[in-house]
């Protein structure tokens, strides 16, 4: 039966160990449903992470540093850090005679130790610049219907399949943001239909098919659509509207739970930062020379891909393997420069996997695997893990080395132990954690930043770190 409850989560809100709802239902038939989660972090790295300043990132100083070497005296970090992140849904269904039932949701997650009054100062995931409720980073607002004999259909604001069910794999043997934060896949998909099957049996599992498609609105907010060149010759950039397409199946049985997820993106602001929302590219806003004459650039769209099979298989009910398997895929992105008359503003969109000058900074196709495996043993309250993360070398005909000549492993070892005493979702957790890279340089390519696993990839090949933690689930 561990498969059928593990199962029932795709159709559900995103949380840690599951839904501990408070479920309420009026005298018309109308379901109502609260939901959430606290969650409160501390981290002790055995070394002061070794950090690139600021003054380091212009223009070609891209945050991998791959054209210009770091500094030789690089600024230390603090080798403490701390988390509290909380999300809060809210849900409705209401079921007719017809066993047609329409439903609603909305989940916000931020990070913050500030008050309640506070929640949206700092959202979990950012795609969103006004102060509106309509402008919010709303983490999910969708609408639904369905009926057991059809399947479902969704509207609004949803979490895509490829982040969601990987974070809900890795969480629990404390690979959260090592699987879900890296690879070629997007999160937050602002606004998508999705239409989700039946459950079809043949005897002895169960395999559901959906689809996905979504967009977001085009990113033209700090880019002149009406500039010039420093020739004088005007063009606009060409913001693009990103579009995501993304196909997922689960198939279920008494001891397995298997899914395959594949998710192809064009026009987004490129990342291998696998928890970034789906936001569109500015376009290209840069120049380059021709004759001595400065003309738009006009690089190519970008589009990027990820295909994810995991899942879990229970031995027996004391022991859970999860494995996973991705393959990531990139166009390449050009670095942009959007200039405001004075000079040239750097970081609006830095860019993926670009050349040199000789290339005029234009991206380069890359693609690479990564691995995750691990093992939960469950003992009364306590649950002991064991897993790790493999990024694999890229293939890429990139001259500049952006980090796909290098690998990375991140291995962990937990312990949590539920508070049925306290609450009946409370828990509380400690691991310890090793990292390491197989060369200086740029972070492997999988990875969305040098620092991503705590320590500095140009400075050091390996670090580790010890965390403890608290986690309420409601």
């Amino acid at each position: 039966m561990r498969s059928t409850r593990r199962a029932a989560l795709v159709l559900g809100v995103v949380l840690p160990f599951g839904s501990q709802a408070e479920i309420f239902q009026d005298s018309r038939g109308n379901t109502w449903e609260i939901s959430g989660f606290v969650k409160v972090e501390a981290t002790r790295s055995a070394q002061a992470p070794k950090q690139i300043p600021e003054a380091a990132s212009l223009y070609q100083y891209d945050e991998r540093n791959a054209f210009i070497k770091p500094p030789a005296n690089p600024v230390l970090g603090n080798r403490s850090s701390s988390l509290a992140l909380q999300q809060l849904s809210l849900g409705y269904k209401h079921e007719t005679e017809g066993a047609v039932t329409f439903e609603a949701r909305s989940s916000y997650r931020w990070r913050s130790t500030a008050a309640l009054g506070e929640w949206f100062t700092e959202s979990d995931v950012s795609y969103r610049r006004g102060k509106g409720l309509s402008d919010r980073d709303w983490f999910e607002k969708f609408i639904g219907v369905s009926r057991p004999d059809l399947g479902f259909v969704r509207y609004g604001t949803q979490l895509s399949r490829t982040w969601a069910r990987s974070d809900s794999f890795s969480y629990p043997i404390g690979l959260a943001n090592q699987w879900a934060g890296s690879g070629a896949g997007f999160s937050v998909v602002p606004e998508a239909l999705r239409l989700t099957s039946k459950p079809f049996e043949d005897g002895i599992g169960k395999l559901t098919f959906e689809v996905t498609v979504g967009r977001d609105r085009l990113n033209t907010d700090d880019i002149n659509q009406n500039r010039m060149t420093q020739s004088g010759i005007a063009y606009q950039p060409g913001a693009t509207e990103p579009r995501l397409v993304e196909l997922f199946l689960q198939y279920s049985r008494e001891r397995h739970l298997i899914e395959f997820t594949l998710q192809n993106v064009t026009g987004a602001r490129q990342s291998s930062f696998g928890k970034a929302p789906l936001v569109g590219w500015i376009g290209d806003p840069d120049q380059v020379s021709i004759g001595g004459t400065a003309v738009p650039r006009r690089a190519g769209r970008p589009g990027q891909s990820a295909a994810i099979l995991q899942g879990n298989y229970w031995p027996n009910p004391q022991n859970m393997l999860t494995y996973g398997a991705r393959h990531n895929r990139w166009s390449g992105s050009a670095a942009s420069c959007a200039y405001d008359g004075v000079q040239c503003l750097f970081g609006i969109d830095p860019g993926f996997n670009y050349g040199n000058s000789s290339s005029d900074y234009t991206g380069y196709r890359v693609s690479n695997y990564d691995l995750m495996l691990g093992w939960s043993h469950y003992r009364g309250l306590f649950t002991y893990t064991a897993g790790g993360v493999y990024y694999g070398r890229g293939s890429s005909d990139n001259p500049i080395e952006w980090g796909q000549s290098n690998s990375g492993l991140s291995l962990n070892f937990g312990l949590y132990r539920k508070l049925p005493e306290l609450h009946k979702g409370a828990s509380v957790y400690g691991g310890i954690g090793w990292s390491r890279v197989s060369r200086l340089g740029p972070a492997p390519v999988s990875m969305p930043a040098n620092q991503f696993l705590g320590f500095n990839s140009h400075y050091d090949r390996s670090g580790s770190a010890a965390t403890v933690g608290f986690n309420l689930v409601f």
